[in-house]
């Protein structure tokens, strides 16, 4: 699950960097490349998190240890 959190997140980055530039280079309406800054800035977020996710709380890995309902 972790795998694919990883791949759609850099997925989401490359997207939004792709979509950004090519609004500016063919001088399309400021909308989309707004949309792509918004949507990269998502996908580096996302990449963060997940990276937090699977090397720090062990999370898909068998290192998780839960922490138990008191």
């Amino acid at each position: 699950m972790m795998r694919y959190l990883r791949w759609l997140s850099i997925a989401m980055t490359v997207a939004g960097v792709a979509l950004a530039v090519f609004a500016l280079s063919l001088d399309l309406d400021p909308v989309y490349a707004l949309s792509g800054i918004m949507l990269a800035w998502a996908g580096v977020v996302k990449v963060v998190v997940v990276y937090l996710w699977t090397h720090v709380a062990g999370l898909g890995t068998d290192r998780h240890d839960p922490i138990p309902p008191l």
